[in-house]
Protein backbone atom coordinates (compact mmCIF):
# COMPACT_ATOMS: atom_id res chain seq x y z
CA UNK A 1 0.00 0.00 0.00
CA UNK A 2 1.02 3.41 -0.74
CA UNK A 3 3.00 4.93 2.15
CA UNK A 4 4.14 8.70 2.73
CA UNK A 5 7.81 9.90 3.26
CA UNK A 6 10.13 12.91 3.00
CA UNK A 7 12.85 13.57 0.79
CA UNK A 8 15.60 12.84 3.98
CA UNK A 9 13.67 9.40 4.79
CA UNK A 10 13.38 8.33 1.20
CA UNK A 11 12.37 4.95 0.03
CA UNK A 12 10.52 2.43 2.51
CA UNK A 13 12.26 -0.74 3.20
CA UNK A 14 10.00 -3.28 1.26
CA UNK A 15 8.05 -5.22 4.40
CA UNK A 16 5.31 -7.59 3.56
CA UNK A 17 6.45 -8.31 0.38
CA UNK A 18 5.92 -4.69 -1.05
CA UNK A 19 8.19 -3.67 -4.00
CA UNK A 20 8.17 0.11 -3.81
CA UNK A 21 8.42 2.12 -7.23
CA UNK A 22 12.10 3.69 -7.82
CA UNK A 23 11.17 7.19 -7.53
CA UNK A 24 8.00 8.95 -5.27
CA UNK A 25 4.68 10.50 -6.68
CA UNK A 26 3.59 13.90 -5.76
CA UNK A 27 0.30 14.36 -3.64
CA UNK A 28 -2.37 17.05 -4.77
CA UNK A 29 -0.65 20.45 -3.25
CA UNK A 30 2.96 19.44 -2.15
CA UNK A 31 4.73 20.61 -0.58
CA UNK A 32 1.86 22.16 1.50
CA UNK A 33 -0.79 19.47 1.01
CA UNK A 34 -0.57 18.72 4.74
CA UNK A 35 0.60 14.89 3.88
CA UNK A 36 3.73 14.44 6.26
CA UNK A 37 6.11 11.73 6.46
CA UNK A 38 5.29 8.78 8.13
CA UNK A 39 8.59 8.08 9.88
CA UNK A 40 8.78 8.12 13.85
CA UNK A 41 9.08 11.89 15.15
CA UNK A 42 9.16 13.29 11.61
CA UNK A 43 7.48 16.25 10.62
CA UNK A 44 8.14 17.12 7.59
CA UNK A 45 6.57 17.29 3.93
CA UNK A 46 5.66 13.81 2.87
CA UNK A 47 5.85 12.08 -0.89
CA UNK A 48 4.02 9.17 -1.72
CA UNK A 49 5.92 5.44 -2.59
CA UNK A 50 3.22 3.31 -4.24
CA UNK A 51 3.83 -0.25 -4.46
CA UNK A 52 4.40 -2.22 -7.57
CA UNK A 53 0.79 -2.94 -8.28
CA UNK A 54 -0.26 0.54 -7.15
CA UNK A 55 2.56 2.28 -10.01
CA UNK A 56 0.65 -0.10 -12.81
CA UNK A 57 -2.78 1.54 -11.48
CA UNK A 58 -1.03 4.92 -11.42
CA UNK A 59 -0.16 4.46 -15.05
CA UNK A 60 -3.58 3.78 -16.04
CA UNK A 61 -4.78 6.75 -14.73
CA UNK A 62 -5.76 5.99 -11.06
CA UNK A 63 -4.87 8.69 -8.81
CA UNK A 64 -6.75 8.05 -5.52
CA UNK A 65 -4.11 5.49 -3.51
CA UNK A 66 -5.19 3.93 -0.11
CA UNK A 67 -2.59 4.01 2.71
CA UNK A 68 -2.49 1.38 5.07
CA UNK A 69 -4.76 2.69 7.64
CA UNK A 70 -7.63 3.03 6.54
CA UNK A 71 -7.94 7.01 8.05
CA UNK A 72 -6.41 8.60 4.87
CA UNK A 73 -6.18 8.10 1.29
CA UNK A 74 -3.73 10.30 -0.79
CA UNK A 75 -4.84 11.82 -4.53
CA UNK A 76 -1.55 12.07 -6.58
CA UNK A 77 -1.01 14.38 -8.73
Amino acid sequence: MALARCETHGKPEGKKGNSYAPTPYHPVGHPDSGIVCGSARCENAGLIWLDTNERILYDQGQRLFKAPSAAVKFRLA
